[in-house]
């Protein structure tokens, strides 16, 4: 049953980074001891751990150690043989090339055979590595369609594409009356994708398109500007989103000026998080992605528990968190079907068999039902979440779009 969420406490969690430095016990670097006994191996992971993306790359490296730790817990044997996982985190400042170096790094120096990368840039930089000079097997945490487009044959993308939300958004909101269309998206090359998709359905759909005013919300801290110029062209529904934080700022900005219309969110953002940044009234009459917390997969309910008592109530689970989470039980439930901890293409072909077996406490929050042949994962029962005036979610099924 769809309910509206109360605000969080939004407290700082504290913790320590140092850029270009592991974050997590490498241990034996992923090599078995020939004895039986097993020996460790290594997730890698690069992501932005310092600098103004900081949170997100800590949230994400959040649902992974949790992964970790529970695969522990339940154990984890591969061709006989007893193995402990471990994390190997490196900080890229959401940096593509450094992201690039780091999993070269965390391939070749950590015996890492799949490494997660949680951003477009880094992904793309990653893909030109490895199944080139160094082999493994890429977490690529993007909805950029581009992912599947290079054609890598040793990538997984774990969120839904983009291309998935474009045309069921607009058809959620652009109900009779509802014509204009304002813009106020992230001025990223992710952004500008995103808005350029959402045009182009708008337009198909008979509305009309008002002016692009992107923000480069990684900048710029006053929204007073340019959201008054948006509103200026009376628009009846606004697409706007990037990071959670100053996506609320400017829908709490355009509800301060006036502005009474609905806002289609790009799936950067989050519902749960933009709570602890406005008023959740200001996010009524809004459609974006699920928040964990609805889905009634085997494992929410103790994971949003769990995740909970690790950040000590400080921030909401998100899907980041969660996809990660799952995502990471899945690689090394590949690894115990292929019977090898080291070779990525294995592991890779292994995935699709692994999908039915994974523990039911990793099943979180739409957990995969199937992998394309480009190596996307997918949930044949993909739903968004529209926000009602009323604050209540209203679940929508949609479909996968194609590689």
């Amino acid at each position: 049953m769809a309910h509206t969420f109360t605000s969080r406490t939004a407290r700082g969690l504290a913790a320590a980074v140092c850029a270009g430095s592991l974050i997590a016990l490498a241990g034996c670097g992923g090599e078995a001891s020939g004895d039986g006994g097993g020996g460790t191996i290594t997730i890698g992971y690069s992501g932005p751990l310092s600098g103004g993306a900081a949170a997100y790359g800590t949230n994400i490296q959040d649902g992974m150690q949790m992964a970790v730790d529970a695969l522990n817990e339940v154990g984890v044997t591969v061709d006989g043989d007893e193995y402990t996982v471990e994390l190997a985190a490196l900080d890229d400042m959401y940096q593509p090339n450094t992201a690039a170096t780091n999993a070269q790094r965390l391939a070749e120096q950590d015996d890492a055979a799949v490494i997660f990368v949680p951003h477009s840039g880094g992904i793309q930089a990653a893909q030109e590595l490895n199944s080139g000079r160094s082999s493994f097997l890429l977490g690529a945490y993007s909805s950029d369609p581009a992912i599947l487009a290079s054609g890598n044959p040793l990538s997984m993308m774990i969120p839904p594409s983009f291309k998935s939300y474009a045309q069921p958004f607009i058809e959620q909101i652009k109900t009779d009356g509802v014509e204009k269309l304002g813009l106020l998206g992230t001025a990223s090359e992710y952004g500008h994708s995103w808005t350029g998709l959402i045009t182009e359905e708008w337009e198909a759909q008979g509305g009309e398109v008002l002016t692009d005013n992107s923000i480069d919300y990684s900048t710029v801290t006053d929204f007073a500007g340019p959201v008054s110029q948006a509103l200026s062209e009376e628009p009846d529904t606004i697409f706007l989103g990037g990071p959670s934080q100053p996506t609320a700022l400017i829908i709490e900005e355009a509800r301060k000026q006036g502005y009474e219309g609905s806002f289609l969110i790009m799936d950067q953002a989050k519902f749960e998080e933009m709570e602890n940044f406005t008023d959740p009234e200001n996010l009524n009459d809004s459609i974006g992605v699920m928040p964990v917390v609805e889905f009634d997969d085997p494992g929410t309910d103790a994971f949003v528990e769990a995740y909970d008592e690790v950040v000590d109530g400080a921030r909401p689970v998100t899907s980041e968190v969660s996809l990660h989470y799952q995502s990471v039980a899945l690689a090394v439930k590949a690894m115990e079907v292929a019977g090898t901890i080291d070779d990525p293409e294995a592991i890779r072909a292994s995935l699709g068999d692994a999908l039915d077996q994974v523990d039911d406490r990793f099943r979180v929050s739409g957990f995969p039902t199937t992998i394309t042949e480009a190596g996307h994962l997918q949930n044949e029962e993909l739903k968004v979440a529209y926000r009602n005036t009323d604050g209540d979610y209203e679940l929508i099924d949609i479909e996968n779009a194609e590689d």
